[in-house]
């Protein structure tokens, strides 16, 4: 009797031992699969803001129109990228929720909202900030250059784009001010993007994420 009590103790004490190995384990895999669940959204977003902006440089020069993509956040603060096809003059209207809208008589292409998880956010800067998260501001029009048109990218018939203006929107640096793009991260903060776009067809788009340190940098990167 007392030989089984004591298979019984060792029993009872090897599930103890195989219940805590396994909550280590568990607690050791959360942080990995938090990271993993986090590429994947990260990854997919830069899929998405890609193939939008590739549409749109394909209709401009299919077209030989300027094709305007407008960026903007949706009710859920999702970023939004509406495409549309230009009249010449750049110009949108105002809606009532203040974000760029074509004006009448320039058809809408497409509108793309992107995954949730993630928001215009650039490092540094404020969660859903527009004005830091949309890089691409003031056009010129008749070479009088309208600092109010922002936060879009315009393709031209040849495949480039028409250069932004403003003095944030110069090309993409590794120190501050960075340059123009799109800049977004997860919504904990844990992985800065940035997506800009050459002046010209050949370079196509540009994809860097924030190193510590170095700034954002494009290559191989370690996500968090």
């Amino acid at each position: 009797m007392a030989r089984t009590h004591s298979c019984r103790g060792f029993g009872l004490v090897e599930n103890i031992v195989v219940a805590s190995l396994t909550a280590m384990g568990a607690l050791v895999a959360v942080p990995f699969a938090g990271a993993m669940i986090r590429r994947a959204e990260g990854v997919g977003a830069v899929n998405t803001v890609q193939a939008t902006l590739a549409a749109a440089r394909m209709q401009a020069v299919k077209t030989g129109v300027n094709v305007v993509v407008v960026i903007s956040k949706n009710a859920n603060n999702a970023i939004r990228l509406q495409t549309f096809r230009d009249k010449a003059d750049l110009t949108v209207s105002s809606d009532n929720d203040g974000n760029g809208t074509p004006e009448t008589g320039e058809p809408i292409l497409s509108t793309v909202d992107v995954d949730t998880h993630l928001h215009l956010w650039k490092y540094g800067g404020a969660k859903d900030d527009l004005e830091a998260g949309a890089v691409f501001d003031g056009y010129a029009i008749n070479g009088v250059v309208n600092s109010d048109l922002t936060h879009r990218i315009v393709f031209l018939p040849t495949g480039g784009i028409a250069a932004p203006q403003n003095g944030n929107s110069g090309l993409p640096q590794a120190a501050e001010p960075y340059g123009r793009g799109i800049y977004f991260a997860d919504s904990t903060g844990k992985n800065f993007l940035r997506v800009t776009i050459s002046s010209t067809i050949a370079s196509g788009t540009r994809v860097d994420k924030y190193a510590a340190g170095k700034g954002y940098v494009s290559g191989r990167w370690s996500w968090r």
